[in-house]
């Protein structure tokens, strides 16, 4: 592996692919370029410091589950890796303990995805199945695809996607943090109202999660 071979998988991306299936095949690359059984990309807010669940993948197959949501100043772990932007191999015991036995952790690698220079979502990999101990040169050569992956999630997006007003007040809020019942005080609707915004945004932009909506708002340049 070198960052020849990383740069010509991110070339040969189908252009003509949706971003959803773009970023599925990009985010499959931490396991067809590198030694790891399982990957998964947590989008994340620089404004917010929030990380939430987008894709995880493994030899069981692709999911998209978007139930985890935490605040990264309480998880050590990722929070370095965010604050540093440097990939970092670390054990379960930074980690709260619902994840460590959901997930089975042991330990895992934490891998800056980088727009710019700026954090935009972070990958965790884990099973890993290279040589012992792990190769020196191998956090250098995730953080290089990290960054490449940044730059296709978060490149330009000719066609254009309109949100209406209150879709976008209600995306806006989810992004710096705020839950739905915080959101309906804000604006002076239901939470079923907006409920409703969520789910009319999410569908405009063609994903299924909020965690998506907001890297995908974001990518847009409808949020900040």
């Amino acid at each position: 592996m070198n960052a020849e071979m990383i740069a010509n998988y991110i070339k040969e991306i189908n252009p003509r692919e949706s971003h959803d299936q773009k970023m599925q095949t990009a985010v499959r690359g931490f396991i067809e370029l590198f030694p790891f059984l399982r990957v998964s990309l947590f989008a994340y807010s620089p404004l917010t410091f929030i990380g939430e669940s987008m894709i995880r993948m493994d030899d069981s197959g692709t999911y998209t589950p978007g139930d985890i949501r935490e605040d990264v100043r309480k998880i050590p772990a990722v929070h370095s890796v965010v604050h540093t932007k440097r990939a970092a191999l670390v054990s379960h015991a930074g980690f709260p303990d619902k994840y460590v036995n959901r997930f089975n952790l042991s330990s895992l690698i934490i891998v800056p995805v980088m727009h710019s220079s700026t954090v935009v979502g972070t990958i965790f990999l884990d099973r890993y199945t290279g040589p012992d101990p792990l190769e020196k040169n191998i956090l250098t050569l995730l953080e290089q695809y990290g960054k490449c992956l940044g730059q296709l999630l978060y490149e330009p997006h000719p066609p254009a996607v309109a949100l209406s007003k209150r879709e976008t007040e209600v995306m806006q809020h989810i992004a710096y943090g705020y839950s739905m019942k915080e959101i309906a005080g804000l604006l002076g609707i239901s939470p079923l109202t907006v409920r409703d915004y969520v789910g009319s945004a999410l569908k405009k932009l063609k994903v299924k999660h909020r965690g998506q909506g907001i890297a995908e708002a974001i990518r847009l340049g409808l949020i900040h």
